[in-house]
């Protein structure tokens, strides 16, 4: 009676259920949600267990492999984010758990739980573009505005220390100093703030597409660059890189990163921001020609709270806190930063990831 129910349920499910038998290679079960998201008879799954591995994506066949051999190996349960081709050659994204049933030690049955993730993964990708253009929007503004009020500020200071005398002229002039100065340290503690808070969020990892991420972050960057007055480059070895990733904390690291480049890189200089997809990781370097990192700051670049602050190429203010952050977010991740830097001739970033099997 009751497994009558739960089948009955499962029927009435917007999710895939099903129950595969290791031994016999076969679909012991499949419910109608098959049907709805993947435009196929769940008959032709029970009788052709191979289609279940023809419908998803060229590009994400190998990694769905990867992952069922590590699930039947380890005995554990995981969760898999792929793609599949509908008979109409639409892609639907789809999210899948997958429990392995054990007994005396061996995995006689695979039960799981597929559901569409299509629309969950447009929303994430239209926040990421959003929050990339946000980000870089925001480092773009304060760039432009930190030099115009600084000079504003440092005029009003000579023309404040020369009116002493003019009783009225002085104290307009300390009044536009104080402003112009107050106004600075607004956009230092927003930009703090920005940091900091997305530091303490709880890291959630999912299989992100590292290009796509990138090239939304850059477009922004680019299509300013002549306000900037520097020249961004992108490559990238693979057109597709895929790893486990929290795209919120990966968006923050890397505007952290390409901010304190724009920073520390004279006018007309060279941004050049590359990744590689490696056997088990990714490798992100964000590379520049601008005034490199002094050896006295390179050792203690990373510790939090440290003297490694210093004004970039504009006079622009440090937080502090930016690579300290980078460093935790990135390690969070499992990953790990370092450097290489010559002063007068630029620094060098490099981030790796793991890429495949290092899951939230």
């Amino acid at each position: 009676m009751e497994l009558a129910l739960l089948r009955e349920l499962a029927q009435q499910s917007d999710e895939v259920y099903f129950v595969f038998d290791v031994n016999q290679k076969r679909f012991q079960y499949i419910n109608r949600a098959f049907e709805s998201i993947s435009l196929r008879k769940s008959e032709e799954l029970l009788e052709k267990p191979d289609l279940a591995m023809e419908i998803i994506h060229p590009e994400d066949s190998e990694y769905v492999r990867t992952e069922i051999h590590t699930t039947l190996h380890e005995k554990v349960r995981s969760t898999l984010f792929f793609r599949i081709i509908r008979p109409d050659h639409n892609e639907r994204w789809i999210r899948l758990k997958v429990y392995p049933i054990v007994k005396d030690n061996e995995i006689m049955h695979i039960s799981g739980v597929a559901e569409d993730d299509t629309a969950r993964r447009a929303a994430i990708s239209n926040m990421q573009k959003i929050i990339a253009w946000k980000d870089s929007s925001l480092e773009i503004l304060s760039h432009d505005l930190r030099g115009p009020i600084g000079t504003v500020k440092m005029l009003a200071a000579a023309i404040a220390k020369k009116s002493q005398d003019n009783e009225d002229s002085h104290k307009m002039a300390t009044m536009i100093e104080g402003v112009s100065k107050q106004t600075l340290d607004l956009l230092q503690s927003f930009l703090k703030k920005e940091t900091i808070d997305t530091a303490t969020v709880e890291i959630n990892k999912e299989r992100l597409e590292v290009v796509s991420v990138l090239q939304q972050i850059l477009d922004v960057y680019i299509k300013v660059q002549k306000a900037l007055r520097k020249n961004f480059r992108f490559t990238f070895s693979h057109p597709t890189i895929y790893a486990y990733l929290d795209g919120l904390k990966f968006l923050r690291i890397m505007t952290n990163l390409i901010s304190n480049a724009i920073k520390f890189t004279a006018d007309q200089g060279q941004i050049h921001i590359h990744t590689e997809r490696l056997d088990e990781s990714i490798l992100i370097t964000i590379a520049d020609n601008g005034v490199g990192i002094p050896r006295s700051v390179q050792p203690v670049l990373f510790h939090k709270y440290s003297d490694a602050s210093r004004e970039g190429t504009q006079g622009e203010q440090s937080v502090g806190l930016g690579m300290w952050i980078i460093k935790a977010l990135t390690e969070e991740h499992g990953g790990k930063i370092w450097f290489e830097s010559e002063m007068d001739k630029g620094a060098t970033f490099y981030l790796e990831f793991p890429s495949g099997l290092m899951k939230a």
